[in-house]
Formats: structure tokens, C-alpha cells, sequence
């Protein structure tokens, strides 16, 4: 009897770690796995940085287990994408226009794992879905502060690499700087590359040479080059999607945000949810992911007239009162 006792305990402490294990390997499995390529640092102070902090968000508020791999060259996309997916991540995320061929090769071949790419339109209606800022509305807000802002009548856009996102950024630069002064003198260029600060700089000495008061910049890491002529030669310089205020408290002025963080959020939060659409989504300012702001230290520059102007501005384009795709050229 004492054996037969004996053994029964023991199967039901077995049967007991059993079900403990199984709750333990089924907690595991509902741990949202979520991966990240990069095309630069996710230090770079502007575009690859706003979607790693999107990632940190992610791993922090939704509990989700999290990878990013930086500096992801073209001849790799495919490549890590795929290695992604076969990791066994949930969510595999390309940050750039640039992603969006390589996710619909991997996404047949993957058919459960979700694919996201921002700054483009790609979706397969399955597993592809896309996120894209209003550029154009955050580089309308900028043209239109700085040519409120403008003393000389000149103002000038430094672009960094020539993609979509910067080219709409820019041509919504012009079309807000004409909407408050249509005889201001728009000076722009794309340098080629996101990473050249001194490139970045030589051009922004040249247009401020050229009499340029204020400078835009949307260059990636290569902005800073537009920051430290713009502080040489004491104008202001507006930033694009991130602004590092305290690095550059001289000069850098304010910031028109296109918030790809709190977008990419959203659409894992939506995913973990069962709520998610594949398709491609367009936030802009009515979404409260595009929006201006100013440097907490040079904010006292900012006249509290053009303050008014800019919050008016911002309510008309969230209306579409002010629709930017009928301005640009």
C-alpha cells in the first residue's frame, strides 16, 4: 500500500510539472518576437533612429522580444529579412521605401510572418503592409516657419539621400515657404548621402553665402553638418523627424516631426491585438504623428505671432482646409 501510495504521488507531481511546463512553453510561444532592419546607426540622430526608438517602445510597452540589425547595405535586404523571418519573428520591419521590393520576395515565402515597410505604398494584402509619414505636410510646416522666420527672404532645404521621403519633404518645404511668402527665394539640393557630414556643411555654408538666414535640413546623421554651419555663421536651422536640442542649442531652432516611432507602435500594438489591416496606411498630422516644435532653449526667439501662425496652420492642413498635394510642383 505505501508503494502504491508512494507512486501515486509521484504521478501526480509529474502530472503537475507537466502542466507547469506546458504553461511555461505556452507563455514563450505568445511572446511577440519583432525585427528590425535599418538602413543606418540607430544612433544616427534622424531616420534610423526614430525607428529604433519605435523598437524600444515596442519591446518596453507590448512586452515583445526584439532584433535590430543596423547598417543593412542593399545587397543584404533580402538576405535579413529572410533570416529574420526563419528566426521565427512574428513581425519582420524594413525602414525604407528601399525595403519594400525585398518584402514581398520574402513575404511568399513566409506567409505567417507579417511584414511592414514604411516610407513607401507596398502591400500584398496578405502578410505586406506599409506605413508612410505625410512628408509633405511636415515639410510644408517647415518652408512656412522658416519663411515667417526670414529676415534676408532666402531660405534654403539640404537634403541627404535622393528617396521619396526627402524628395516630398522638400518640394512640401517650398510649397509652405511660398504659401506665407510667394516671392521667397527657395534655394535646394540633395547632397546624395545621409551619412557626409562635411558635405552636408560645405552645402549649408554655400546657401547661407548665398543668403539663406534660415536652413532645413533632412540628412540623417549628415544633418549635423547643416547644424554646425548654421551655428558658425549664427542663422537657424530647422530639423527633420528628430532634433537633438541640446547638441546644438545655438542654432537648431525647431523641428517638424514625422513620428515613424509612435507609427510603427501602433501597427505592432494592432498586430499583437488582432486588429491590424495589411494595406498601406498614410499618417499625417490628423493622426498626431506629423507636428512642429521648438528647441525648449531658443523658443523665446520664436515671435509669438508666427507661434500663432503655425498652430493656425497645422489645424487647416489636419483638415485638409490647406491640401499640400495641390501646392507642389
Amino acid at each position: 500500500m505505501m508503494k502504491k501510495g508512494l507512486l501515486l504521488v509521484l504521478a501526480i507531481i509529474a502530472a503537475i510539472a507537466l502542466v507547469g511546463c506546458g504553461k511555461t512553453a505556452e507563455k514563450e510561444k505568445d511572446v511577440l518576437k519583432v525585427a528590425l532592419a535599418i538602413p543606418g546607426s540607430k544612433t544616427d540622430g534622424g531616420w534610423s533612429q526614430v525607428a529604433y526608438t519605435g523598437l524600444v517602445q515596442i519591446e518596453e510597452k507590448l512586452g515583445a522580444e526584439v532584433s535590430v540589425n543596423e547598417n543593412t547595405q542593399p545587397a543584404d535586404y533580402v538576405k535579413v529579412l529572410r533570416e529574420y523571418a526563419k528566426a521565427g519573428n512574428d513581425v519582420v520591419i524594413g525602414h525604407g521605401f528601399e525595403f519594400g521590393d525585398p518584402a514581398l520576395e520574402v513575404a511568399k515565402e513566409f506567409p505567417d510572418v507579417q511584414f511592414i515597410v514604411t516610407s513607401t505604398n507596398v502591400t500584398n494584402n496578405k502578410n505586406v503592409g506599409s506605413i508612410n509619414n505625410n512628408y509633405l505636410q511636415a515639410g510644408f510646416l517647415q518652408g512656412a516657419f522658416a519663411a515667417l522666420m526670414s529676415k534676408t527672404g532666402t531660405v534654403a532645404n539640404v537634403g541627404g539621400l535622393n528617396i521619396p521621403p526627402i524628395v516630398n519633404n522638400a518640394k512640401g518645404f517650398e510649397a509652405g515657404a511660398k504659401y506665407i511668402n510667394p516671392n521667397i527665394k527657395v534655394l535646394s539640393t540633395i547632397t546624395g548621402s545621409g551619412d557626409d557630414v562635411n558635405k552636408a556643411k560645405e552645402q549649408a555654408l554655400t546657401f547661407i553665402a548665398q543668403g539663406a538666414d534660415i536652413v532645413m535640413a533632412n540628412a540623417n546623421a549628415a544633418g549635423r553638418g547643416v547644424y554646425v554651419a548654421a551655428t558658425e555663421k549664427g542663422v537657424y536651422a530647422i530639423a527633420s523627424i528628430y532634433a537633438e536640442y541640446d547638441a546644438y542649442d545655438k542654432a537648431l531652432i525647431a523641428c517638424s516631426k514625422a513620428d515613424m516611432s509612435s507609427a510603427l507602435y501602433t501597427a505592432v500594438k494592432q498586430i499583437q491585438d488582432g486588429t491590424y489591416k495589411v494595406q498601406f496606411n498614410l499618417m499625417g498630422i490628423k493622426e498626431g504623428i506629423v507636428g512642429f516644435n521648438f528647441s525648449p532653449k531658443l523658443e523665446s526667439k520664436v515671435p509669438a505671432d508666427v507661434k500663432t501662425k503655425m498652430a493656425d496652420l497645422e489645424k487647416k492642413l489636419s483638415s485638409n482646409e490647406i491640401d499640400v498635394t495641390k501646392l507642389v510642383k
